[in-house]
């Protein structure tokens, strides 16, 4: 059973995080297509297993690198190589929104993520080209990907599965990735995001 399993009622789990998104949504006042929110919450739903998380075979990875199983994907037959790009964008859009100060121990930082996320999002999106309503879903998650990682990242704080990010980490995801939420709770604590410069208190 995972650790959010054991805080409520897992019949409840698709409810609660359907909460939690249009609360960081309203919080961030940023618009979301309903098919995005219902895409949203259900990988918050099925991630909450770490078995869940990194799938079973054929698709499913543990060890491998995101862009081997990136390249995996471009090579496989169709079916295989959309359950692979969905695979790989789901994760990195995951670990970006919950784990970024898990990343900073890696040879790979988030912006490593975050590329492999877009690049597999937009890949399933023109792959997907003919089933329209996914083909937005997955376009508008490559566009907006950093937006959605911001989206995760609060619903990650609200639901108590971390602690909130420190300074420095919250300073060090504004200068990967450029996110808005980032920058503005920084200057939230009157600290001046500064490209390449140490931090500025106002």
């Amino acid at each position: 059973m995972s650790e959010i399993e054991d805080k409520i009622n897992v019949p409840s789990l698709p409810e609660y995080f359907r909460d939690l998104v249009r609360e960081a949504v309203d919080h961030q006042k940023i618009k979301v297509p309903q098919g995005v929110e219902f895409y949203l919450v259900n990988l918050l739903k099925d991630c909450a297993k770490t078995e869940d998380l990194y799938g079973a075979p054929p698709e499913g990875f543990k060890e491998e690198p995101l862009a081997f199983l990136f390249a995996r994907a471009l090579q496989a037959e169709m079916n295989l190589r959309v359950k692979l790009l969905k695979r790989l964008g789901d994760f990195s859009l995951y670990i970006s929104g919950f784990f970024p100060a898990s990343l900073t121990r890696q040879l790979v930082d988030v912006s490593y993520y975050i590329q492999m996320g877009e690049s597999a999002y937009g890949s399933l999106s023109r792959l997907l080209i003919r089933q329209a309503a996914f083909a937005e879903i997955f376009d508008d998650l490559a566009r907006r990907f950093v937006a959605y990682v911001d989206v995760l990242t609060e619903v990650s704080e609200r639901s108590a599965l971390r602690s909130d990010a420190d300074l420095l980490r919250l300073y060090e995801m504004w200068l990967k990735t450029g996110s808005e939420r980032a920058k503005k709770l920084l200057s939230q604590e009157g600290i001046i995001p500064v490209t390449g410069s140490p931090l500025k208190l106002q």
